[in-house]
């Protein structure tokens, strides 16, 4: 994995974005990695959570515009769309939170990696853009989709069609980011919150995730229906069991994940 590292480190799965000297952009093997640790987290109990972010101080530049134009024709880039996509739906459809820990610069395509991702989080210096446009292309890898339904259809429309850049306390306030953090606090405020997400109960985590992802596409007949079906599938686990029997003594639950 040239242009990806993964480590494992108690509940979590840490996927690190790695080719500094573009600011982490996506190449063809980054795509494959990232899929293939995805479909590893899938299958891995031990993983409850997962992380990623960008080495070197940024989070993720985009596609790799040094391979771009030239003689590529437009089935070179739907080819190359269509893996993107199975990356970002290996994503939404992951039985885990993962979390985008956002450094520096997250745009375009690192952008819509940014917000494909359950959890954002950012550091005072994050900035991102919906910048495709300044490069006569238009948004992809989820980005419309993820963008005006987190910030409205309006203001999404301003945001991809000017290409600015949208710094981290403006993305919190537009609800795209949850927590900014200075540098100085970055690293322990990520390695609490991913110790929380990581401990917390797994199963019932990912069944809300599933309904959550449903409910701009549902009515509302339809939510309560899966919520149902959910609630009987978490009200089974051994996590719930815990939940209830530490709510009884007064105590903090220790869930397991199953």
């Amino acid at each position: 994995m040239a242009d990806l590292r993964a480590r494992v480190s108690g509940p979590a799965l840490y996927l690190t974005l790695d080719r500094p000297a573009k600011r982490n952009a996506l190449s063809p093997g980054m795509r494959q990695d990232l899929l293939d640790q995805l479909s590893f987290a899938a299958s891995s109990p031990e993983v409850r959570v997962v992380v990623l972010r960008g080495a070197g101080g940024n989070f993720c530049s985009g596609g790799d515009v040094s391979t771009q134009g030239g003689e590529r024709t437009g089935v070179d880039s739907a080819e190359r769309l269509l893996f993107s996509r199975r990356v970002i739906e290996a994503i939404t459809n992951l039985a885990r939170p993962v979390i985008a820990a956002v450094e520096g610069y997250a745009v375009g395509a690192g952008f819509s990696l940014a917000l494909a991702c359950d959890i954002v989080v950012a550091r005072q210096d994050a900035r991102f853009s919906a910048i495709f446009t300044r490069r006569g292309l238009v948004p992809d890898m989820g980005c419309s989709y993820f963008l005006a339904r987190q910030v409205g259809l309006y203001r999404a429309k301003e945001i991809v069609l000017s290409g600015r850049m949208v710094e981290a306390d403006e993305a919190a306030r537009l609800g795209v980011v949850s927590h900014v953090w200075d540098e100085a606090s970055f690293k322990d405020e990520l390695a609490e919150l991913t110790s929380e997400i990581g401990s917390a109960p797994t199963v019932a985590l990912a069944t809300a995730k599933r309904i959550l992802n449903r409910t701009f596409e549902s009515d509302l007949s339809t939510v309560l229906e899966l919520e149902t079906l959910g609630q009987a599938l978490a009200s089974q686990t051994s996590d719930h069991q815990r939940g209830v029997d530490a709510f009884r003594a007064h105590a903090r639950p220790s869930f397991t994940g199953r």
